[in-house]
């Protein structure tokens, strides 16, 4: 097969997953349409720290915002989630700014999370040029919902969190894990239909308010998911 049929190939092939991604974001919403990145990161692609591999994190938010100590709490989560499946990589324990970015430029992101990005997706990266770390980690106090942009050798991960002034997020135990579940988004990591797990989520029933426990604690990894994890990250 020559090169210029396996390229056309390729593109009616991306296309057919874009058509089909809007066909499928009024019944499933965000995330619907992912593509799950291949690949092993080198580990030469990401900052060395002094025990192995880290992701930087920052946080923009007020000094004093209740979701600041969950959302500590899901970074620590993943980097012993990492530890317990033999990975080398480590999550670092995140720098708040106290810097922000306009609601209007979070939602119109928000609004191409099931595309995987887009004009918006990259304005909102644009504004984050120079702001430290490899994933950051957006407090909003915005009527949104919650989404990621997946990180990329190069380029940022971002989760952006809604208000938590009201239902879902003012529940109990809901912020940790909605901050956890978006940061999976980050690391590479599908939706799917298991209830119990972290990463449930549309086109299934799951929602934030499915994370509710009288309890501080953090929903499961699939068996899938870990195995994935295993393959992707150093």
């Amino acid at each position: 097969m020559s090169l210029s049929i396996i390229r056309v190939t390729t593109v009616t092939a991306l296309m057919s997953v874009r058509r089909l991604c809007v066909l499928l974001f009024p019944l499933c919403g965000l995330a619907a349409c992912r593509v799950r990145e291949s690949g092993r990161v080198d580990s030469m692609a990401l900052h060395r720290g002094p025990d192995g591999p880290v992701l930087r994190v920052t946080i923009l938010s007020d000094s004093g915002d209740t979701r600041l100590s969950s959302t500590r709490e899901a970074v620590a989560h993943w980097s012993s989630e990492f530890h317990r499946l033999n990975r080398r990589l480590q999550l670092d324990s995140g720098t708040v700014r106290a810097d922000s970015i306009a609601d209007d430029v979070v939602r119109a992101a928000q609004n191409e999370a099931p595309r995987g990005g887009g004009p918006s997706t990259d304005r909102l990266l644009a504004k984050l040029a120079d702001t430290p770390g490899d994933i950051v980690v957006l407090l909003t106090h915005a009527d949104l919902i919650s989404f990621s942009v997946r990180w990329r050798s190069g380029s940022k991960g971002v989760v952006a969190i809604r208000r938590a002034d009201i239902p879902p997020l003012s529940r109990p135990n809901t912020v940790r894990n909605v901050v956890a579940h978006e940061l999976g988004h980050v690391l590479g990591l599908n939706h799917n239909t298991d209830s119990t797990t972290l990463m449930c989520g549309r086109p299934a029933s799951c929602r934030p308010i499915a994370f509710v426990s009288d309890s501080a604690r953090f929903f499961p990894l699939t068996k899938e998911d870990e195995r994935w994890i295993e393959s992707r990250w150093p």
